[in-house]
């Protein structure tokens, strides 16, 4: 059975984005839908991200603003904010991206619908903030609206969704909490690992094409323009507690991707791009671990 009227927590972690966390905060604001709560957490930013934020939202009842005593990182910082919420249901924000205004009451109803799902999550477009250009986020070109059939292969081979554009029952999340209580691995990747131990807690999850339902910013200053920092987050963390259920899953097949993904990672080296002494033995441990 559905609650009725639900809290809606949407939390945004938040480090150096003065230039882009007032459209974001503003995009949460504008939901149709208006039980929400708007959880800010600062990572002690160095630009003038919390000044911005006391400036313009310290009174608004709907935003509450936390800055961490030290700097956390990424993961940490996310759970810190995770912590504070208190919503029925949670989306989890870049503050630096879009929403579309009636993604939570849209979202909210399908779960009306069919209360068994465990997350909405639907497309989005990536926004080139240089130019203003947008195109379709490429795993979506050809991924059919649904139920998903085979959410294993959307987050092992690809990522193909997103949290920002994400409704999720905070009881999942309650759920599939890491053994010391947290909910994410502080490590650069730690959206795209939670999508696995939701896969892991056989989640079903809906795909909604109907429309675009928000905007992902590309910048510069974005974390995945580090793809090493990424990749580095794979190979170390990742892997580290998710190699076996993958072994379980497809077999000597994951061993066979790795040593292809090394081939190429090697390649970018013959190009001058940044190779990474770490992240080749990082490669070979996995490759071995994968074969003994």
């Amino acid at each position: 059975m559905q609650l009725e009227n639900p809290l809606i927590s949407i939390i945004i972690p938040a480090y150096n984005a003065v230039k882009y966390i007032e459209e974001t905060i503003e995009s949460c604001l504008n939901q149709t839908y208006n039980r929400i709560e708007i959880i800010v957490q600062d990572d002690r930013s160095n630009d003038g991200t919390w000044e911005l934020l006391n400036q313009l939202y310290k009174n608004n009842l709907k935003v509450r603003l936390f800055k961490n005593e030290k700097n956390l990182g990424i993961g940490d910082n996310w759970n810190a904010a995770y912590d504070k919420a208190q919503g029925d249901y949670v989306i989890i924000f870049n503050a630096d991206d879009l929403i579309e205004p009636d993604l939570v009451e849209s979202f909210l109803n399908r779960f009306d619908q069919d209360p068994t799902l465990d997350i909405i999550t639907g497309r989005f477009e990536v926004l080139i903030s240089e130019t203003g250009e947008t195109y379709l986020y490429p795993d979506h070109v050809n991924l059919n609206g649904g139920v998903i059939t085979n959410f294993f292969e959307q987050v092992y081979a690809k990522c193909a969704f997103h949290w920002n554009y994400t409704l999720v029952k905070r009881a999942l999340l309650e759920k599939v909490k890491l053994p010391n209580g947290k909910l994410f691995l502080n490590t650069q990747i730690c959206d795209a690992e939670l999508w696995y131990r939701c896969y892991l807690a056989n989640a079903k999850v809906y795909f909604d094409d109907k429309k675009i339902w928000g905007y992902y910013r590309k910048h510069s200053s974005n974390n995945s323009s580090n793809p090493n920092g990424e990749l580095r987050s794979y190979l170390k963390d990742f892997l580290h507690y998710h190699q076996k259920s993958i072994r379980n899953k497809i077999g000597i097949k994951h061993t066979f991707v790795l040593m292809r993904n090394l081939i190429t990672y090697c390649n970018l080296f013959k190009r001058r791009k940044t190779f990474d002494l770490k992240i080749f033995f990082l490669f070979l441990k996995r490759i071995t671990q994968g074969i003994i």
